[in-house]
């Protein structure tokens, strides 16, 4: 028999349906992206269910139906979050006329996502994937591959621009190099850290590097 908590589910659920039993519509992209908000805000562990279908304004039988469970939706997010935020960032940087003024803007379009006034502090991939990838293989994976991905992406850059880098240092190196920084910068701005001291890193990653 269901408690109180029971039946008032069960009357959330009747005031979120459309009429004649379908389920109410939702913009899947709006709903990612509110999804996104939650968990980078809160953390995956600390946000709910609770929390997520009020964000994304859907009950918890369209949630499920839509995007499966916590970990499931998460992963999801994952995916448009990097589909969205980072690759027309990573876009803008391959398409740059030399390694350094391509860095620099690279930089700047990252400072828009990790201490921007519209997303909150840091990034969601090094602040909060990397928090649960030990608890669950899937998570571990999802990490795995991004890193991945990322070094290929960054080191194709350094390839084409291989000649304005130091002698001993290798596109791929380079490549890990930068992915660390750009982690280290996003653990940082979600500590507090100033803008300014960020730049400053950015402008001695750019040094270290280049000849």
């Amino acid at each position: 028999m269901e408690g109180k908590g029971g039946d008032r589910l069960h009357n959330l659920d009747i005031q979120r349906t459309m009429p004649r039993g379908r389920p109410r519509e939702f913009d899947t992209e709006t709903a990612l992206n509110n999804a996104m908000l939650v968990f980078w805000r809160r953390g995956y562990r600390a946000t709910s269910l609770d929390d997520l279908t009020e964000a994304m304004q859907v009950n918890k039988p369209s949630l499920y139906a839509a995007f499966g469970d916590k970990e499931s939706l998460f992963l999801q997010v994952i995916d448009f979050y990097a589909n969205n935020l980072l690759a027309p960032r990573s876009s803008r940087l391959m398409q740059a006329d030399d390694m350094r003024s391509g860095l620099e803007r690279y930089f700047a379009d990252l400072s828009e996502v990790v201490v921007g006034k519209s997303y909150p502090p840091g990034c969601l991939i090094a602040c909060v994937l990397t928090e649960e990838c030990a608890e669950s293989e899937a998570l571990k994976e999802k990490l795995a591959s991004m890193i991945k991905g990322a070094d290929e992406r960054l080191a194709k850059f350094f390839n084409t621009h291989k000649e304005e880098l130091k002698s001993d240092l290798s596109p791929k190196q380079a490549a890990k190099l930068l992915l660390s920084t750009i982690y280290g910068l996003s653990i940082r701005a979600r500590a507090g850290t100033p803008k300014r001291e960020l730049v400053e890193i950015c402008e001695a990653f750019i040094k270290s590097i280049a000849k």
